[in-house]
């Protein structure tokens, strides 16, 4: 680790410790209210000095990460990230803001076909889906896991057009010129399965928000499908409509 100093280009020694926590507060499956390691300890785990801790506590206190409670301690406090529910637009497109990094993982993509489930709710009018699941991450900090199934027969060779950090919504918009018109949205509390655990980095205990998504174009068609797994204690969710 290299030392603190004022030279821009380079890695402070507290920007990696800050690095250093989020990956303990992760690795550790802390939740909000947990505590973490004092001072020393912390100092210990990163062979640095109490500067460069309190600097790095500082910090992710500032970013909302943590909380310093005098007289008891630090203590992770993860902000909830506010979601739209009634937003038309990609989830992760939704959850961008200045204050926000907002980033994206493919886990996997790959044909899918005779699915009873996907192909039902295409309404049987197709018969093989690209199913792609990714990770989105809020600053560095995993958020939800995210299912999307689009037709080959409307989307010939998206596969090919989908990178890291693509947006789908964007390329169905700009190269399959496809409008997307309603969206249909349903909720439930979900326990975490194995692989939910192991991609959310998230004990069996922690309960999940399961959000649905079909979206319709102009003639009421779906031409888009997802589900996404949102871990409860990182999200705020919040309805708005304008009334006449």
């Amino acid at each position: 680790m290299k030392e603190d100093n004022l030279n821009g280009g380079q890695n402070y020694l507290y920007e990696e410790i800050m690095t250093g926590i989020k990956e303990y507060i992760n690795e550790n499956q802390l939740q909000s209210g947990d505590r973490i390691p004092t001072e020393k300890e912390l100092g210990k785990l990163f062979k640095a000095s109490r500067i460069s801790i309190r600097r790095a506590i500082k910090e992710l206190v500032d970013e909302g990460v943590l909380k310093i409670i005098h007289g008891r301690g630090t203590f992770v406090n993860k902000k909830r990230k506010e979601i739209h529910l009634l937003h038309l637009q990609g989830f992760s497109e939704g959850l961008t803001s200045d204050n926000d990094k907002i980033s994206k993982e493919i886990v996997s993509m790959k044909k899918i076909s005779n699915n009873k489930k996907i192909n039902s709710l295409f309404e049987n009018k197709y018969n093989e889906f690209i199913e792609l699941i990714r990770k989105v991450y809020r600053n560095d900090q995993i958020l939800s896991l995210d299912y999307a199934y689009l037709p080959t027969a409307i989307y010939p060779n998206i596969e090919d057009k989908i990178k890291k950090e693509s947006s789908t919504f964007k390329i169905i918009h700009d190269d399959y010129r496809i409008a997307f018109k309603t969206v249909k949205k349903e909720l439930e509390i979900v326990p975490a399965t194995e692989e939910l655990q192991k991609h959310l980095n998230i004990s069996r205990l922690t309960p999940l928000i399961l959000v649905e998504k079909i979206i319709y174009n102009e003639h009421h068609q779906p031409v888009h499908y997802s589900e996404y797994y949102l871990i409860s204690d990182a999200v705020k969710l919040r309805i708005e409509n304008n009334l006449p």
